[in-house]
């Protein structure tokens, strides 16, 4: 039994950190964190690219942009437009039909009451 005792106080020894390295760990731990928490700020140059870059991108994009959604409203136009004119068209073929009627008629009741 004695020796068991001897080694919990040799490994309680052991456990028991010193003050060196303690101090030398907290140490260690302020270098990880102000590596780690540098700022790390873009140069000015770089800010410059990235405007230019955006800049130029939205150059190019906004008149295809323009220019599509002025193709959409005329092809919208043009399809009213369609619209409309095969409905008059349709309209022209009745109408034509009911003139062809009434002149068929009058030719019969002319035909008819001449006499």
């Amino acid at each position: 039994m004695k020796k068991t005792q001897e080694q919990e106080v040799q490994s309680l020894e052991y456990s028991k950190p010193d003050h060196t390295d303690l101090h030398e760990k907290q140490e260690l731990l302020t270098q990880i964190d102000t590596v780690q928490n540098v700022e790390q700020n873009i140069s000015f140059s770089t800010l410059i690219w990235t405007y230019i870059i955006v800049f130029f991108t939205l150059l190019l994009v906004i008149p295809k942009i323009y220019i599509a959604n002025q193709v959409y409203y005329i092809s919208k136009d043009i399809n009213k437009q369609y619209h409309k004119y095969t409905a008059l068209r349709e309209e022209n073929r009745y109408f034509i039909k009911k003139i062809e009627e009434f002149n068929y008629q009058n030719q019969i009741v002319n035909d008819v009451e001449i006499p």
